[in-house]
Formats: structure tokens, C-alpha cells, sequence
């Protein structure tokens, strides 16, 4: 090794040149990363949806989602499971053990019980899908288009706008909205079908076998072997108009049909973009796309579409990832920028400028080298990559700082230039070794975070561990070449007086000799004003202060019909368009539930924060008639989605389940820092039930399904067979004429029974008015009801408040009912065992390393003691900053006690190497000249660090929410540590020497 490193010193073109290669590598490697909000990872996560078009909600939970639930509880790998069964869709949400070492294993036997599920009805149009969702491949988009036309000249438009979506490089999945299937309808008349002795199950099975397209295969002992071809295809509206019924008496269907039309199928959801009823498009990516490019490649097309289509259409975005992305690309680069400048001006100042250049070039080395290594990774360019590599601008260049000081410290005592780099390197080494690892030990438990959470910042971490292996590499290989080439050019390195800090020199002695009252003046001092600061710090894992989406969640009155909802709501979103800081929205309405999303415009241009807008529009919009329930949830970005305080009431009985519900609706509405409370109201819809009369199914010989098919012809009507017309399947619905589809008309309908006589539907069924259930949920295949809330961060927090829940209702019985936290409750819970781990992890790991260093465990401890000084002054810095006590302010403190140790380390280093000069000077000399002489580079080294850091601290080039208290927390916690290792430090390891002098 040693032979290595001075065979490296001697070649200064090879260090140039590898120099180049690293930094070239990574620039061509970071030009083509593609951009993207958040690390790729598989967010163990899934959608389940069928669709059973006109189904009730009770008809949805028991033949399909009960069914597909009892398979998913077969599953190992699954955490858990939700369902909503509601009027025509089934939909189930899944998410897996965040401890599954292989998720597609899961997914896979997910997708083969789905698979077996043989029973499921037939009038299910869309079966049971499974669809995973992955960092990467979420809704980036939102488009729609919108007109003062037909509902089929702008389906054709948006047929048409779908497919040149689909061509754009990076567009991985298409969701459409509201685009819906075309058909044949067939409109029966009751009083034709009576008096020709006709039931509707009848002609649904003629249409059905008529329409028939067969290849038989080829004649081959005919010439050219033609294919044989069995063809009667019902395709247009005259060959079902003329299609055969019966002899006797001779009928078409035309004879008993009021109306044979072209049309589409019932819509069960309308589009909203921006307040206009449109057909939507919900675009995801795919893995390797550029959010950015793909974005604005979506927008080149929607305008080359609105040239052509003209004024009559209007084309429209409704969400827009990219724009978040960019602004808080440009945030990140705009602080990147602007730390480096500040990194780059100290080091002119405080160091000789050619020696400041090449330490100033460690920077490109390490994040260009980073850059080159990501892919290897399976990483990408992401907004917390950029971060992390901000976070380490002024730490990469500490190694260089030190062995650059070392170096020309051995020349200035009068050593050799060759002897000096050689030396120099020699004597860092271990103690520059030491450092390094320490940084790493800090920041590799956070690469094992649990949950989506850790996940998510799974790259920050690697980054870092990245970036130090070549500033390491860096300042023991390259720069020592590159010192060496200056030192033996020049007579004389530029001496800058100032840098002698001689002020900061004389406090140190001071501070070091009055040990007795400093020290413990700053221990009772620090650890006070931390106890201080931890009773009055806020904690919310999640802030939503820089947040810029607000979902919008609406149950309506469950007897209003789609139109009557889509009238309702456009009050809402005319409250949408009157707010100044709404960029632009979509939605999707349907009955009874509706929902939106809102993009605000970025947090740095606008008074207002998402909570504010929140308390306002909750204000005006209770008074919308027709609207029983409306929920705003903030989403600030991070993995756990919804509201701080997400609850549900789980199993037992109804009566027990709504006991229980009510109950903690009251208590939490009371609770200190608890506000907008909220619950599932699911308000009954009114429903008719046909009462099967049994004895007489069975004395005629006809079957409930009979009778149920029967009355699902007549009033939703059922797809009997389909065609191919060349570009799509088109389906043909039979069903009864509208104003047929009223109770007499269909006590008169007729149904076969075995003996071939016609019965009346009043002989088989009663009608019963009564109300149901328009929305049924489920939480691992038991009825739930979900109660969620807010919180005022400066009062509580979700876990506090969780704790105070249980303490008040675990006691307690309802009859089977229970309480299961999910949501923000559950991922803090989670991150907060794993940061637990992570630290003693950390505070393991490191006293390892020093016990291997120094041999020692009281120097090891000395070292060590920066780190509860560092964790208390940042929380003293969090309070006076007003800032809650974050996810990633707490993942700057894990940081922090890695790069807290740095410093203490080397100075311990220090003395320790120098201890023959001991009996020259004395025991407190000693100690006060060994610390002196490390104040420089420990001043730079903490300097470059803090200014790195302060523009996103800051949130001079911009604030993000996240980000800036980490580097807040790492920023100050840095300033901290400096002071405490040249006063603190010290005396504690003169109290050692005197101790073990005695």
C-alpha cells in the first residue's frame, strides 16, 4: 500500500488524468440520468379493480369482493388489505410485508388466486386486475379533452388523442376516464314481447347464437385453398333490425324492439379538468423515462391537436408532475450552486489559491464520480439524489483540507516536498481512515429504514457512502500528486496573516486553562437550553408547510344521481378557480363518491400555505346542498399518504362498530391540537328489494338467477355477445325502453317456466322499499368505518395522540370492535423504531472504529462526546428556527453524529501521535499547542461544511420542506461540534493525561 501511494505521488499526469476520466465519466453519466421526483423502489403496493356495471354495493361485497378477499388471506406477504365495494365496482388495496425478500414472488401469487376466482358473475365487465405501484410508474400526468359536442364526436377526438399519446417515447400506461365502450342497444317493448309470448332471456340468447363469426379452416382439394368461413356477424344497425326471431308467427327483432340504436355504455364517472366535463388520460411512465422530457413532449402534442382540432375543442392539463420536479430541481441546483461558490470562496481564502484549486476540484471528483456509480445502483437523477449531494459539498472537501494542511505544514517546518507529501499522507491516514468510516457507520443503517419511508431515502445514504469512498480515494491519491507538482514549482506558499486566527487562538488557551469553570459551564449551558427545546419542539414527522397538492375528497347524498352530483360540485370547483393559488385541478365525479386533486402554485411564490387554503375552502364549502360529507387531505410529498390521524374501526358487529365510532369521533373532537375531524358517513340509499317468493319459483321450475338476470335485462341491461369493427369490440346491450322501467311495467314481464307456460314477475317476486348501504368498506376482509383528523403540529402529534386513543378506549368492549392505526400513525411508528435501531447502530459502529483506533476506551469516549452536544445543540437550533421535529431533520442528526466525530477524531489523532513532545512542554501547553495547531484546518473543514449547506438551509435559492431541516440540523449541529471539539475535547482529554498522570 505504501509503495502504491508513493508510486502514485510521483506521477502527476496519471493523477491529472484520472482526475479528468472520473469527472468525465460522471457528466456524460448525469446528462443522460433521466429526472425524476423520487428514487426507483417497489412501494409494496397494489390495486385490485372489477367492474360489474349497475351491481349494488351489497351485490359487489358478496360475489366479488368477499370472494376476492378470502383468496388475498390465503397470501403470505400481504400486511394488509382494504376494500370499498360500491354501485358497479369492486376495489381492493394492498400493501405487502415491508420485510418480503422477493415482492414479485407476492404479486405473482396474487395474480394466480385472482386467476382461479371462476364464480365471479357474468355480467362482469372487467375482471379482477392487479396493478403494482412502483415510485416510477405513478400517475405523472393528467390530460383531457373537452368540447361543446356530442359525447361520440368527442369520444372519437379523444380515440384519436389516445393513440398519439400512447406513440410518446417514455409514456409507459395510458388510464383513460370516462372513455366508454361503444354498443348496439337493443330496447325491448314489454307489451311486443307479452303478445308475441317472448322473455327477454329468450332474445338475449337468439341475438347471442346468431351473431357468429367461425373459421372452419381450408379446403385444400379445392384450387388455392381457400378458407372456409362461417360468417354472421350482426355489424350494423339494418342486419339487427332484420334479424330473425321466429316462423309463427314470422317476427324480426325490429317487431319487438321500440329503438335499435348505436350508442355507448351508461357512464358511471365524468371527468373534471379544470371545471370543464371532460375524457381524461392518466399517463404513467415507464422505468427509464424523463419525467421532464416526457412532460414536455405531452405538451408539444397537445398543442400540434389543439392547432388541428380547433376553437370547438379545448385540450387541457390537469396535473403536472414535472413542474413540482423541476422547481424542486431548480431549488436543489440553485442551492448546489450557490454552496459551492460559498465552498469555493473560503477555500480561496483561506488557502493558498493553487493549493485551494485543486482541493476545490475534489468537489467535481467526488459528485461526478458518484454520478458515474448511481445506475450501477439502479438509481437514477431524483430530487434526493440532488440533495444528498448538496448535503456532502462541503464534507468531501474536509479530507483534502486536512491532508493539504498536513502537507504543507511538514514544509513549512523545513521538510522536503517530497518528504512533506509522504509524511503527510502517512500520518492522516489511519486517523483520515477513521473519519471516513465513522461518516459511513452514521449513514449505513439508514439504508435499512423500514417501510416506504426508508425506501424513499434509501439513496440518500448511498450517495453519501458514494461520494466519501472518492474523496477518500481523492485525497490520499490524487491530491497529494497534484501538491507535490505545486510545492516543487514555487519557492513560496502564499501566507495568508488573517488565517493565523490569532483571536481564536487566544480563546481557545483561555478556555482550555479556566477548563474548570468552562466546562461544566457548557455542559449545564448545552444540555439545559436541549431539555428546553425538546419540551417545546413540535413533532410531526410529515410537515406539510411546502406542500402543493390538496386532494379533495366528496360523498354525496347517496339519492342523487351522476348528473345531480356533477351540477352539486361544480360549486366546489368554482371555489377551485377563485383561489389565487390554484395552478390548475382534475377530478373524477361519479355517485356518491367524487374526488380531486389540486396543484397549487409552488410554496416559495405564494403567501399562503396548502394548510391555510384548507381551513378556508372547509369554511365555504359546508354549505353546498347535496354534498354530505367533503375531506381535504394535504399530501406533502412523502410516502405516507392521507391525513396525520387515519383510524379505523374494525369488525364486530354493526351496532358495537358504530358504538365505538361515535364514541371516538367525540373524544378526539376534544383532544388539545386535534382539528378537522372526520368520519365515514355512508348515509343509506334508498333501494328496492325484490323478495323472491320461493314456493312459487319452485312450483313453476324457474331459478332465482332466471329472475335476477330478468330484472337486471330490464332495468341496467346486460351485454349479450360483441363484434370486432376493426379498430375496437362493440357490445350489444339488451334492455327495456325507458319509460318501461317502472314497477308495473316490470310486474308484467314474463319468464319461462319448466313446463313451458309464461309466468308474470308479480306471481315470483315482492317489492320492498327500503334503504342500503351506497358504499361498503373493508379492512382485511371485515367491515370498517375510517375516522380521520388533523393536528396542530405546535400541540401534539399523531403518535402522542394514538397513545392517548388507546389509553382511553383499550379498556373498553363493543362487542367486537376494535381501533388499527394506519396511515402517517403507523409509518412514523415504524421510522421511529428504525431510527432507534439506526442510532445504536451508529453509536455502536463508531466506538468499534475508535476502540481498533486508539486502543483506548477513554480517548474513544472523549471522541465520542462531541455527539450528545451535536444532537442537543440541533434541537436547540430546530426551536429557535421554529421547526417540528421532522423525518429528515432526524435523519440529519443520524448524519450529523457521523460527521460530528470527524474533527474530535482527528485532534485526538493528533495528540496522541504527538505525545513525546509531552514531558518537552507540559501537560497543559501540550494540550493547548496540539489543539492550536489543528484550529485551521478544523475552522475550514466546518466552515466549508456550513456554507455548503447554508443556501438550502435557508431556502436562499428556494425552500423545500424536506430538505431544508436537514440541512439546517447539519448546518448548525457542524458549528456546534467545532466549538465543542476545541474547548470541550481538549479539556476532557487534559482531565485523562492529569487522571492518569496521578
Amino acid at each position: 500500500m505504501s509503495h502504491f501511494m508513493e508510486l502514485l505521488f510521483q506521477r502527476k499526469f496519471a493523477a491529472k488524468l484520472l482526475t479528468l476520466i472520473v469527472i468525465s465519466l460522471g457528466a456524460f453519466t448525469a446528462y443522460h440520468l433521466p429526472l425524476a421526483e423520487k428514487p426507483r423502489f417497489d412501494m409494496g403496493k397494489g390495486d385490485i379493480v372489477t367492474v360489474y356495471s349497475g351491481a349494488s354495493a351489497q351485490d359487489i361485497e358478496s360475489n366479488i369482493t368477499s370472494k376476492i378477499e378470502k383468496e388475498l388471506l390465503s397470501i403470505s406477504g400481504i400486511k394488509e388489505f382494504t376494500s370499498v365495494s360500491e354501485t358497479g365496482v369492486s376495489r381492493v388495496s394492498l400493501e405487502l410485508n415491508p420485510n418480503v425478500s422477493d415482492p414479485n414472488s407476492v404479486y405473482q401469487d396474487i395474480r394466480d388466486a385472482l386467476s382461479r376466482l371462476s364464480d365471479l358473475p357474468l355480467g362482469v365487465t372487467e375482471g379482477p386486475t392487479l396493478s403494482i405501484k412502483k415510485s416510477y410508474s405513478l400517475d405523472f400526468m393528467v390530460v383531457g379533452i373537452s368540447g361543446d359536442v356530442s359525447y361520440g364526436e368527442l369520444r372519437s377526438k379523444a380515440k384519436s388523442l389516445e393513440l398519439e399519446l400512447r406513440k410518446i417515447d417514455g409514456i409507459g400506461e395510458v388510464y383513460p376516464v370516462d372513455l366508454r365502450a361503444p354498443e348496439f342497444i337493443i330496447q325491448l317493448e314489454p307489451i311486443s314481447l307479452k303478445r308475441y309470448g317472448l322473455t327477454i332471456d329468450e332474445v338475449a340468447s337468439i341475438i347471442s347464437e346468431r351473431n357468429a363469426l367461425i373459421s372452419g379452416g381450408r379446403l385444400e382439394q379445392l384450387q388455392n385453398n381457400p378458407e372456409l368461413m362461417t360468417e354472421a356477424e350482426l355489424n350494423s344497425i339494418t342486419a339487427l333490425q332484420d334479424m330473425f326471431i321466429s316462423f309463427k308467427p314470422k317476427l324480426t327483432l325490429n317487431d319487438i324492439a321500440g329503438l335499435i340504436d348505436n350508442g355507448f355504455e351508461k357512464g358511471e364517472v365524468y371527468g373534471s379538468i379544470n371545471g370543464h366535463k371532460s375524457i381524461l388520460f392518466d399517463l404513467r411512465t415507464d422505468e427509464a423515462a424523463d419525467v421532464i422530457k416526457t412532460s414536455a413532449a405531452v405538451k408539444v402534442l397537445l398543442d400540434k391537436q389543439q392547432g388541428l382540432l380547433g376553437e370547438q375543442y379545448t385540450l387541457d392539463v390537469g396535473f403536472d408532475l414535472s413542474a413540482d420536479i423541476q422547481e424542486k430541481a431548480n431549488i436543489v441546483q440553485n442551492n448546489g450552486l450557490l454552496g459551492l461558490a460559498l465552498v469555493l470562496i473560503t477555500l480561496a481564502l483561506f488557502l493558498d489559491r493553487r493549493i485551494a484549486f485543486w482541493v476545490a476540484v475534489s468537489i467535481p471528483v467526488c459528485i461526478f464520480g458518484t454520478l458515474a456509480l448511481l445506475p450501477s445502483f439502479g438509481q437514477i437523477l431524483d430530487v434526493f439524489t440532488l440533495s444528498a449531494l448538496i448535503l456532502i459539498v462541503g464534507i468531501i472537501v474536509d479530507d483534502a483540507v486536512v491532508v493539504s494542511d498536513r502537507i504543507i505544514a511538514l514544509v513549512e517546518q523545513g521538510h522536503s516536498v517530497s518528504k512533506a507529501v509522504s509524511l503527510g499522507v502517512k500520518s492522516v491516514f489511519p486517523a483520515l481512515l477513521a473519519s471516513i468510516l465513522s461518516t459511513m457507520i452514521a449513514f449505513i443503517p439508514l439504508l435499512f429504514l423500514p417501510g416506504n419511508s426508508g425506501k424513499l431515502v434509501y439513496v440518500i445514504p448511498l450517495t453519501v457512502i458514494i461520494a466519501l469512498c472518492f474523496s477518500f480515494i481523492d485525497a490520499l491519491f490524487l491530491l497529494p500528486a497534484h501538491v507535490k507538482t505545486i510545492l516543487k514549482n514555487t519557492t513560496k506558499i502564499e501566507n495568508k496573516s488573517w488565517v493565523k486566527l490569532s483571536a481564536l487562538n487566544a480563546f481557545i488557551a483561555l478556555a482550555i486553562k479556566k477548563r474548570q469553570l468552562v466546562l461544566p459551564s457548557i455542559v449545564v449551558l448545552v444540555f439545559s437550553l436541549a431539555f428546553l427545546s425538546y419540551k417545546n419542539l413540535s413533532f410531526l414527522f410529515f410537515p406539510t408547510d411546502g406542500a402543493y397538492l390538496i386532494e379533495v375528497s366528496v360523498e354525496a347524498e347517496p339519492e342523487l344521481d351522476l348528473d345531480d352530483v356533477w351540477l352539486q360540485t361544480q360549486q366546489l370547483e368554482a371555489m377551485f378557480k377563485d383561489t389565487a393559488e390554484v395552478s390548475y385541478w382534475y377530478g373524477e365525479v361519479s355517485s356518491p363518491s367524487s374526488f380531486w386533486v389540486v396543484t397549487l402554485t409552488p410554496a416559495n411564490s405564494r403567501s399562503r400555505t396548502a394548510e391555510q387554503l384548507v381551513q378556508e375552502w372547509e369554511s365555504n364549502a359546508g354549505g353546498i346542498a347535496g354534498l354530505a360529507q367533503i375531506e381535504f387531505d394535504i399530501d406533502g410529498g412523502g410516502p405516507p399518504v392521507g391525513r396525520p390521524i387515519d383510524l379505523r374501526v374494525v369488525g364486530g358487529s354493526d351496532s358495537g362498530r358504530e358504538q365505538l365510532t361515535n364514541e371516538l369521533v367525540s373524544y378526539l373532537e376534544q383532544m388539545d391540537g386535534v382539528t378537522r375531524v372526520r368520519r365515514d358517513i355512508n348515509e343509506p340509499a334508498p333501494q328496492i328489494q325484490a323478495e323472491l317468493q320461493h314456493r312459487w319459483l319452485s312450483y313453476y321450475g324457474i331459478s332465482a338467477s332466471q329472475v335476477g338476470d330478468v330484472i337486471k335485462y330490464a332495468v341496467d341491461g346486460k351485454r349479450v355477445t360483441r363484434i370486432f369493427n376493426g379498430e375496437e369490440e362493440v357490445y350489444f346491450r339488451l334492455t327495456l325502453e325507458d319509460d318501461d322501467k317502472l314497477l308495473p311495467e316490470l310486474d308484467n314481464l314474463m319468464l319461462r317456466a319448466s313446463s313451458g307456460q309464461l309466468v308474470p314477475l308479480n306471481e315470483l317476486v315482492r317489492w320492498t322499499f327500503t334503504d342500503s348501504q351506497a358504499q361498503i368498506k373493508h379492512f382485511d376482509g371485515e367491515r370498517v368505518v375510517r375516522v380521520s383528523a388533523g393536528v396542530d403540529a405546535s400541540i401534539t402529534d399523531p403518535v402522542s395522540a394514538f397513545s392517548q386513543i388507546q389509553a382511553e378506549f383499550s379498556s373498553k368492549s363493543y362487542q367486537g370492535a376494535s381501533i388499527v392505526a394506519t396511515g402517517q400513525i403507523l409509518e412514523t411508528q415504524e421510522a421511529l423504531t428504525g431510527f432507534t435501531i439506526a442510532i445504536l447502530l451508529a453509536f455502536a459502529g463508531i466506538a468499534i472504529l475508535l476502540l481498533l483506533l486508539f486502543d483506548s476506551v477513554a480517548e474513544s469516549l472523549i471522541v465520542l462526546s462531541v455527539i450528545p452536544f451535536g444532537v442537543a445543540g440541533a434541537l436547540l437550533i430546530l426551536v429557535i428556527h421554529n421547526q417540528v421535529l421532522s423525518f429528515f431533520s432526524i435523519i440529519g442528526m443520524i448524519a450529523l453524529i457521523g460527521i460530528m466525530v470527524n474533527n474530535s477524531l482527528v485532534l485526538i489523532w493528533h495528540l496522541k501521535d504527538k505525545e513525546q513532545q509531552l514531558l518537552e512542554r507540559g501537560l497543559v501547553d501540550f494540550v493547548i499547542e496540539g489543539t492550536q495547531s489543528r484550529i485551521r484546518p478544523i475552522t475550514l473543514t466546518t466552515i466549508t461544511t456550513v456554507v455548503g449547506l447554508i443556501p438550502l438551509a435557508y431556502g436562499i435559492g428556494g425552500y423545500d420542506n424536506y430538505m431544508s431541516p436537514m440541512a439546517l440540523v447539519v448546518g448548525w449541529g457542524c458549528i456546534i461540534s467545532m466549538i465543542v471539539t476545541l474547548t470541550v475535547v481538549p479539556s476532557l482529554y487534559l482531565w485523562f493525561k492529569s487522571f492518569e498522570k496521578r
